[in-house]
């Protein structure tokens, strides 16, 4: 019979699974404030930032994903 607490499957290691929920929840953070800032794009006026985030969104598009999905044309 199956425990109701959930457990975690990296072998049992809670600083790993704890982890890996961070990394999941600043992931899904970080793609609400890119979301946001490619909707918002025209309104920026300060070229600084603009290049920044420009910059930072090409970096982290070009960090390959899942495999099978392709990634942006290089």
């Amino acid at each position: 019979m199956e425990s109701p607490q959930l457990h975690c499957i990296l072998n049992s290691n809670n600083v790993a699974c704890s982890f890996a929920v961070v990394a999941g929840f600043l992931a899904f953070l970080s793609c609400l404030a890119f979301l946001v800032l490619d909707t918002q794009e025209t309104h920026i006026a300060d070229t600084r930032f603009k290049t920044a985030f420009q910059l930072l969104d090409l970096i982290l598009a070009d960090i390959p994903g899942l495999p099978g999905i392709p990634g942006p044309p290089k």
